[in-house]
């Protein structure tokens, strides 16, 4: 059986429960409650007793995104991942919380859970290459499994985790800007239940900030591979200005050259010549400047 469609990146996502007795169907997620705009916070119980019902669910879903924003402000994105699993945990009231990503090479990797058995369930997915952690990540949108003992969606890993690792139900929800895939959150807990709405809506809260602090500090990151990238690349041109006394324009038109006879990108010749003194194919430095149009 095929699992539900999702939506693309950036519209609202899709709720895909799982076959239901009528044989499955997809349910719109609710759309998030806005972050307040003012930075002082909330007080959870100061006025709880004077609301019920809506209000009092908006004022708890308010004083949790200020929390989550809080949490996503920070510089350090090991501890701001950990910090929004354990989040999602209590948010939601589930066992265990981890956080899949997406890596620069189209690698999955879970750089925090709260417990073993969490990043045991990821690693399973990674192995079977199935799962819903794992459609959350590539595909967006948001997957619920009541029971694992019952879910023919991924039968391979719901099996293992429900024979190896005693995880019953499961809520992964996609991290993801307007142009980018980031990954997943992953809720699991060792008892099958079926999330209410309240819980997907306050997952998807905790989600929606976690994806701003990855988005973040991924760019920072970015930014800095650019300058170090620039900065070996000049490193390089100087070498070969040194060595064979050419212009710096003709130490690049070297640099080029050998990326493209060698199929191999600009900056990892930059950092072949700078750590060896060789540039690729060359067994040790050669006296000679690279002729024009010569392979090494």
């Amino acid at each position: 059986m095929t699992s539900q469609s999702v939506e693309s990146a950036g519209a609202v996502p899709v709720i895909s429960t799982g076959p239901d007795s009528t044989g499955g169907r997809a349910d719109a997620t609710p759309d998030l409650p806005p972050a307040p705009d003012g930075g002082a916070g909330l007080d959870a119980g100061a006025d709880a007793a004077e609301l019920s019902g809506g209000d009092l669910a908006l004022s708890n879903d308010l004083v949790l995104a200020e929390r989550v924003r809080f949490l996503a402000s920070r510089d350090d994105l090991s501890a701001t991942l950990a910090a929004i699993t354990e989040l999602a945990v209590d948010a939601t009231v589930s066992d265990y919380a981890s956080i899949t990503l997406i890596d620069a090479d189209g690698s999955l990797t879970t750089p925090t859970a709260t417990s073993d058995e969490a990043r045991a369930a990821d690693a399973a997915q990674y192995t079977l290459n199935e799962g819903p952690c794992l459609t959350a990540a590539e595909n967006g949108g948001v997957y619920v499994i009541a029971d694992t003992a019952s879910e023919p969606r991924w039968p391979r890993w719901g099996a293992h985790v429900h024979d190896e690792i005693g995880i019953r139900s499961v809520l992964s929800i996609h991290l993801f800007t307007a142009n980018r895939m980031l990954g997943a959150l992953n809720l699991f807990d060792s008892k099958p239940r079926q999330y209410d709405e309240d819980e997907i809506i306050a997952a998807r809260v905790v989600a929606a900030h976690a994806s701003v602090a990855l988005a973040r500090l991924r760019v920072e990151q970015d930014l800095w591979r650019a300058v170090d990238s620039r900065h070996l690349i000049g490193l390089a041109q100087g070498m070969l200005i040194e060595r064979y006394k050419i212009s710096p324009e003709q130490a690049f038109s070297v640099l080029r050259r050998y990326s493209q006879n060698h199929n191999t990108k600009l900056n990892r010749v930059a950092e072949q010549l700078v750590n060896s003194g060789a540039l690729p194919g060359q067994d040790r430095p050669s006296d000679h400047p690279p002729a024009a149009g010569a392979d090494a």
